[in-house]
């Protein structure tokens, strides 16, 4: 947490004098909604982190002169109200003009009524539940793909390995069940068996009743739909059971915090990624490096992604501000949907929805406490 805040005011106060040094600089101002505590915390602080390297890049190369970009921070705690609440309170600061938006569904998907009725153009660097996008809100956008796409290459993942009964457990949020329906459906059309649905809450810590009554059903391989704690939860008493059917999981247990909680349980997990696979990708190379030099670790999660919805709110004001046009909200969000942006993660351009058009799934299978590749599903669309 001291990191975190000493990032968080030193990088306002490099913004605050690259406006003031001197004399009077305009400025132009985004926000960032994120989980800065909380149970996603961690993957929220590599959001900001990210996010905050794009901006102080392009403050440094004068990008947008005469503007400086000053960034809004708010943290939502992973909690619906509290993102609300926040939404509402960037929603009502005329200077925001487009916010980097949640990293769960869960908050996205209240929060994006807000955004819609104020006219603020909004991408989330996380949230993947394909409803958000569904509801006609042409401020809402996304640059990650949706559950709809995760779930049906998990599906045929499993169903590739040779698994014929597969059981599924999801958190009963809206996106683990949604995400775990899914994938029973693309894993049942694909001819494997789901002989076991069940859900679970979040926050608990025993599931060894519901193991057990697994166990005897006789699962090939287990997918939990969720985030890190209780999927390392799960596959860690799944061992103490004695039990050694294959563990799957998707994007939400993707990170060192699964690994944390799990031990050497973890090791065999197979977990899907809903993007390219950024140590892959040249485009992403100084992205990596520059991160960890910076924070002495590397990127696991959607630190590019969030790098990237940056880099989209930059190039389209950088657009704005070369063609002479006030940056307003509307203007903002015209722009966004003419822009194909060559970012960290390959290139971001949403279609009607407010969806990218790049719809990479990438897998991993934890060995010897990493994430090791495995290979990439979907191609990307252009």
């Amino acid at each position: 947490m001291r990191e975190k805040l000493r990032i968080s005011v030193l990088g306002l106060l490099l913004l605050s004098l690259a406006a003031c040094g001197g004399s009077a600089k305009k400025t132009l101002a985004i926000g960032a909604i994120l989980p800065l505590t909380g149970p996603a915390a961690s993957a929220g602080d590599e959001a900001y982190k990210s996010l905050m390297l794009a901006v102080e890049e392009a403050n440094a190369s004068q990008r947008l002169a005469p503007y400086t970009l000053e960034v809004v921070v708010r943290d939502d705690v992973s909690d619906p109200k509290q993102a609300v609440s926040s939404a509402k309170d960037l929603a009502s600061n005329p200077a925001v003009l487009g916010v980097i938006a949640h990293f769960n569904s869960g908050c996205y998907m209240p929060a994006s009524r807000v955004y819609h009725e104020n006219g603020l153009p909004a991408i989330t660097p996380a949230a993947s539940n394909p409803s958000i996008t569904q509801q006609g809100f042409p401020e809402i956008h996304r640059i990650v793909p949706t559950d709809q796409v995760q779930g049906e290459a998990v599906g045929k993942f499993i169903a590739k390995r040779g698994v014929k009964r597969l059981a599924i457990i999801h958190d009963k949020t809206q996106y683990g069940e949604p995400l775990a329906g899914m994938v029973r459906a693309s894993a049942e059309q694909s001819g494997v068996k789901v002989i076991s649905y069940d859900g679970i809450q979040v926050g608990d810590k025993d599931f060894r009743a519901l193991l057990t009554s697994l166990r005897s059903k006789n699962p090939e391989a287990v997918f939990f739909g969720g985030l890190y704690d209780e999927g390392g939860l799960i596959v860690k008493q799944m061992r103490e059971l004695g039990m050694t059917q294959t563990f799957h999981g998707p994007d939400g247990i993707k990170g060192k915090d699964f690994i944390d909680v799990a031990g050497a349980a973890a090791n065999g997990a197979y977990v899907s990624f809903i993007g390219n696979n950024a140590d892959a990708l040249p485009s992403a190379r100084s992205l990596l490096e520059n991160y960890q030099k910076r924070f002495n670790k590397p990127i696991e999660n959607f630190g590019p992604y969030a790098y990237d919805v940056a880099g989209v709110f930059i190039a389209v004001l950088e657009n704005l501000v070369k063609r002479g046009e006030t940056p307003t909200r509307a203007a903002v969000l015209a722009e966004l949907g003419k822009i194909r942006y060559e970012g960290a993660m390959g290139f971001a351009e949403f279609d009607e929805r407010g969806d990218n058009k790049n719809r990479a799934i990438s897998f991993y299978r934890v060995d010897n406490g990493q994430f090791v590749f495995v290979e990439a599903i979907g191609e990307s669309s252009s």
